[in-house]
């Protein structure tokens, strides 16, 4: 992960050099959330999917509140280790739960799996327009953000790569699945549906992330937060669902 994660400190310095003043400063690249060496040995293997990390993950009073082990890397010359250090840790120190417990968490634990310590499965977050936080968010930047996103989703595909993910699973706005380039492998389909006045569906389709190893990527249409109209006990049935797709 050191190349990967020289590679997101890259991206960090062009964004200096370019004065991009929406950059949150004093901040790191978040290349990933979560501990992926757990991740590496769980039996399900399931990644979530955002656009880039909020600018609430450096609350201004104190920055590193979230990655304690970042606070003196010096970005001119970053240590790679303490970097994913403070990466690996972000579920054990002070996450920003009031983003990662309802968006995803109850999926992932249909699924057995979890960001947090101790669940069977370890997940990760990723953020496929940048590892960069933003402010204003990321819909709000124009311009900005499309500077920033080809070699910001160019480092998420190699990190998916890398990650070589069972499930991957993405709640956004429609548009941003055409960033995602991995050979599909069929055509959507639906896993699940709530039904109500205005259905809630849940779709899948299996594309190739490594050879020969079928990935499921999973989408749901996102509200303030993914899978934002959907209750908790919904969103665990939802991952129970996709368990089931993904061995059918």
């Amino acid at each position: 992960m050191r190349d990967l994660a020289a590679a997101s400190w890259e991206l960090y310095r062009e964004a200096v050099e370019l004065g991009i003043g929406a950059l949150v400063h004093p901040s790191i690249p978040v290349l990933f959330f979560g501990d992926d060496e757990r991740y590496v040995s769980s039996a399900l293997k399931v990644i979530t999917v955002g656009l880039n990390p909020s600018r609430l993950e450096f609350p201004k009073g104190d920055p590193f509140l979230r990655f304690p082990a970042a606070r003196q890397i010096d970005p001119q010359r970053p240590a790679f280790d303490a970097h994913l250090a403070a990466l690996r840790a972000y579920f054990r120190e002070r996450p920003y739960n009031a983003w990662f417990r309802p968006a995803f968490e109850p999926i992932l634990n249909g699924l057995a799996a979890s960001y947090y310590p101790g669940a069977a499965n370890t997940a990760l977050h990723t953020d496929i327009c940048s590892p960069l936080a933003t402010d204003p968010t990321w819909s709000r930047l124009g311009s900005v953000g499309g500077a920033l996103t080809a070699a910001g989703v160019e480092l998420w595909h190699r990190l998916v790569e890398r990650l070589a993910p069972n499930v991957i699973l993405i709640s956004v706005a429609r548009c941003y699945l055409e960033m995602i380039r991995f050979p599909k492998l069929g055509t959507w389909e639906t896993v699940h549906q709530i039904e109500r006045t205005n259905p809630f569906t849940v779709q899948a389709i299996r594309v190739e992330v490594v050879p020969r190893a079928p990935t499921l990527l999973v989408f749901g249409r996102a509200a303030n937060l993914p899978f934002g109209t959907v209750s908790a006990d919904d969103k665990r049935r939802i991952g129970e669902a996709i368990g089931t797709a993904l061995h059918a």
